[in-house]
């Protein structure tokens, strides 16, 4: 995505009225683990808010939107192990539902995103462990069964759609 997209991504993200279950705004890192964790909450968290991508975006203030920028580069941090970062939190998301991971030098510093796709037939998981968003707090989605359930039930059976077109 070029600067302009990133650009326009980013002011329509900040129009928010506030953080959401599917978008989170942080001015720094977080450990490798938190990360992940985050990530698996978004992706559970667009698949019930109907949203097509989860959010999480570094280099603004969670309160006010305002750009801050941040020293955080997920190119040169590592995850557990010393595997390289993005690696490491794409090898444990499961299933994968797409991450992308976009810089933007913003002329206030610059904003890293996390673009996640929503979860689609079952909650993704971080190394094992399902995540939601319930307001700004992240947790286990074991304990919000109902949650747990909606998710599950946004599977589609495709081989019961017709498919306009398709001939033998």
């Amino acid at each position: 995505m070029n600067a302009e997209k990133l650009t326009i991504l980013l002011d329509r993200l900040r129009s928010e009225s506030h953080e959401s279950e599917w978008l989170e705004f942080k001015e720094s890192h977080y450990e490798p683990q938190v990360l992940g964790e985050y990530l698996s909450a978004l992706a559970n968290a667009a698949c019930l808010a109907d949203k097509s991508q989860g959010y999480l975006v570094f280099g603004v203030q969670d309160q006010t939107h305002a750009v801050v920028g941040t020293q955080f580069d997920p190119y040169t941090v590592k995850g557990k192990g010393n595997q390289d970062l993005l690696l490491w939190l794409t090898l444990g998301l499961q299933p994968n539902v797409g991450l992308e991971v976009y810089v933007l030098s913003h002329p206030k510093g610059k904003v890293v995103f996390f673009e996640i796709g929503p979860a689609w037939d079952r909650p993704v998981c971080f190394y094992g462990t399902s995540f939601i968003r319930v307001g700004s707090c992240t947790t286990e989605l074991r304990k919000h069964p109902e949650k747990e359930r909606a998710i599950w039930s946004r599977r589609t059976d495709w081989s019961g759609q017709v498919c306009e077109g398709a001939t033998l």
